[in-house]
């Protein structure tokens, strides 16, 4: 899946690292219910971010716009 461009709540830590509250994702808004590792690259600031029904989204900024993918689903009930 490639990288599609999304609003993102956030803070801002002292040394400039995104605490992402809610991302909105097609149109809905997600709140955020841990955020896991996190990178730098030459693109931005990449962190990954698993919202409330279980997804868990690649999220990086460039600090101007955010962008997603998702990297895992919930696994599913039987």
């Amino acid at each position: 899946m490639t990288f599609e461009t999304v609003e993102v709540e956030a803070t801002f830590t002292p040394d400039g690292w995104p605490v992402p509250s809610a991302l909105t994702w097609a149109g809905v808004r997600l709140r955020v219910r841990d955020v896991g590792r996190r990178w730098e690259s030459d693109d931005g600031r990449h962190l990954l971010t698993r919202v409330v029904d279980g997804r868990v989204f690649e999220l990086y900024t460039n600090g101007a716009m955010w962008w997603a993918k998702i990297v895992s689903q919930p696994p599913t009930s039987v």
